[in-house]
């Protein structure tokens, strides 16, 4: 009788500490989701810094940067009142080294808006960054492999990027219709070099150039590349421990560059012209043509859109990356903007920034925001509805085509940019024949590769 009131003793207690471990679990679940929906919980303040990569996006009032952001933070805060968002625009140009001195300071942003293979993925290199898998967890499916594939350093998600920009080449088409000569422009959307050189010709005159190219920085540097790509030379080999671009390819691409700028078809200064500067000249009806990324149609019609552009002097058409005859053309993808978490020793706010990072990449949100930049989704249930029919035309060609991987996640592109653009400067100046910017750039290249 004895040890079976004692066995019921122990089963009571057993019992009731199983009972009192599940309510304090509840209890803390309870708290960990009232702390999030600001039911008593503590105030948590996040920094969150954007770079420049989309406005004018559907549904909100966003004419500037950063404005959308903006918009969002304060619509996190409706739902979980004691999470402010603080949104810091920061220009592209001066992103890296704003974020670099804040690293370096022990005082980065909590959540960063940048290109995810240029710089963010250094940072998950170097440590400092929060994994994002719990993120995409339960809609993985649901992104793109290769846009995961960016972020993605010794098999963890560290940057979620949302979508991208492919370089392309775009026509003045108001300047061919003031000349007649519309029948030009290509109704497939191709050109090759010749054909390229050939409209430029018949539409240059003391007013207008064919299109203009530019060495001044780093900034859109895989344009320039792509175009001396578009001869079919290759810029490395597989694994990038070797680079190639001054290969005979690669020198006739940058000779043939040369030839139209002594033809007098190309806007001279070259070496100080920045890749914005090409977009004021087209918007002017000054160029015939330019190479960019294709989110440019977004910044033409903002500024139609606000007057500072006229769209008598301007209308885009778009075809796809000129290529020598005979070359398979290919495309160079830019923009991979996406977010990224620096690491936290606060775990409710490393909830919080999370939360608020799945919450800016729901699929309504990465359609918008995709639709705003011209650019392609990471997400596959993020389509939007093409802009124009000549939009949907171009895009209809580009899917058709291979991309261009320049290698971009390496740890020493960064340095390697910097020693690209130099040398463009030289041929362009006259200081250096083709093939010794291209050999000088190489050797550059292939000094940084050796020490990784």
């Amino acid at each position: 009788m004895h040890k079976s009131m004692l066995k019921g003793v122990v089963m009571l207690l057993i019992l009731s500490m199983f009972a009192m471990g599940c309510v304090a679990k509840e209890d803390s679940k309870k708290t960990d989701d009232a702390s999030m929906n600001g039911e008593g919980g503590k105030p948590i303040t996040i920094t969150f810094w954007a770079g420049t990569a989309f406005k004018n996006v559907d549904g909100y009032n966003s004419p500037n940067f950063g404005d959308w952001e903006k918009a969002k933070a304060e619509e996190f805060k409706k739902i979980h009142p004691n999470v402010t968002v603080n949104v810091e625009v920061v220009p592209f140009k001066d992103i890296e080294q704003k974020v670099n001195v804040a690293v370096a300071g022990n005082n980065p942003p909590d959540i960063l808006l940048d290109n995810t293979p240029l710089r963010m993925i250094r940072h998950a290199k170097n440590g400092i960054l929060e994994p994002l898998d719990e993120i995409i967890k339960e809609d993985k499916a649901d992104w793109k492999q290769s846009y995961l594939d960016l972020g993605t350093y010794n098999n963890k998600l560290y940057a979620l990027t949302l979508f991208s920009c492919p370089g392309m080449m775009f026509v003045n088409k108001a300047i061919f219709d003031k000349k007649n000569l519309t029948h030009l422009l290509p109704k497939d959307r191709k050109w090759t070099w010749t054909q390229w050189k050939d409209a430029m010709k018949m539409v240059a005159d003391d007013n207008t150039y064919g299109t203009a190219f530019f060495a001044k920085s780093e900034q859109q540097d895989q344009l320039m590349q792509s175009l001396i790509m578009s001869s079919g030379a290759k810029w490395a080999n597989e694994d990038f421990s070797k680079y190639l671009l001054n290969g005979p390819e690669g020198v006739e691409a940058l000779t043939f560059m040369l030839k139209l700028v002594e033809e007098g078809l190309v806007a001279p200064g070259t070496a100080n012209m920045e890749a914005i500067d090409t977009i004021q000249l087209f918007e002017q009806g000054k160029l015939a043509t330019m190479y960019q990324q294709i989110n440019v149609y977004m910044d033409i019609a903002a500024d139609i859109k606000k007057g500072s552009a006229n769209s008598s002097n301007v209308e885009p058409y778009g075809i796809i990356p000129v290529y020598k005859e005979g070359v398979t053309p290919k495309l160079v993808i830019n923009s991979e903007n996406g977010l990224a978490l620096f690491k936290q020793k606060d775990p409710e706010k490393r909830k919080a920034a999370l939360e608020f990072i799945k919450f800016l990449a729901k699929p309504e949100n990465v359609s918008a925001i995709s639709k705003a930049a011209v650019s392609d989704p990471a997400r596959i249930s993020s389509k939007y509805a093409a802009p124009n029919k000549d939009y949907a035309e171009l895009i209809t060609e580009m899917n058709k085509l291979e991309t261009l991987d320049l290698g971009r996640g390496v740890t020493w592109y960064s340095k390697l940019r910097q020693s690209f653009y130099p040398e463009m400067q030289a041929a362009f100046l006259k200081a250096k024949t083709p093939q010794q910017a291209l050999n000088d750039f190489v050797n550059s290249a292939n000094n940084l590769a050796s020490k990784k």
